[in-house]
């Protein structure tokens, strides 16, 4: 667990940074997998489909790092330091995040080299996407109850 020497209102402010650009990251990621559902369906070629993968495992690899080595670490600073118990919930939710984290980067390793082909791409995207909808569910109750519920302390 991280030990925070900073005043709760000052990690407040710290993870509210951190949270505002992840989540837009997040929104980035939304719209490359969009990008590549929409390509599949046919209005793009293979080497469109194949730019749109690597972009997206690039982002998608990002915002996985970002979370487990800043944002995670920043909220359970800010849980300890108001010292309120919710702590409690990154115990529960943070070892489902885990296993979206593996499917996330199982799909990198088969496609993010613009390799892996098309033959089930729509089915290995499908997974991917009820593995991102499930963490980012998770990533939302997180963020609710280290951070929001915060918010007027």
């Amino acid at each position: 667990m991280p030990q925070s020497s900073q005043d709760p209102v000052v990690q407040f402010e710290t993870v509210e940074d951190i949270l505002t650009r992840w989540l837009r990251e997040r929104r980035e990621v939304l719209g490359k997998y969009t990008e590549i559902a929409v390509a599949l369906d046919g209005v793009l070629g293979p080497d469109g489909v194949t730019e749109r993968q690597t972009a997206l495992c690039e982002i998608l690899v990002d915002y996985v790092s970002v979370g487990h080595f800043e944002v995670f670490h920043e909220l359970l600073a800010e849980a300890e330091s108001f010292d309120d118990g919710s702590i409690s919930l990154a115990q529960r939710v943070m070892p489902a995040i885990a296993d979206t984290t593996e499917v996330i980067m199982a799909y990198d390793d088969k496609y993010g080299e613009g390799s892996g082909g098309e033959k089930k791409l729509k089915r290995d995207l499908s997974a991917l996407g009820e593995a991102l909808e499930a963490r980012f569910a998770l990533e939302d109750q997180l963020i609710a109850g280290l951070h929001n519920s915060h918010r007027r302390q």
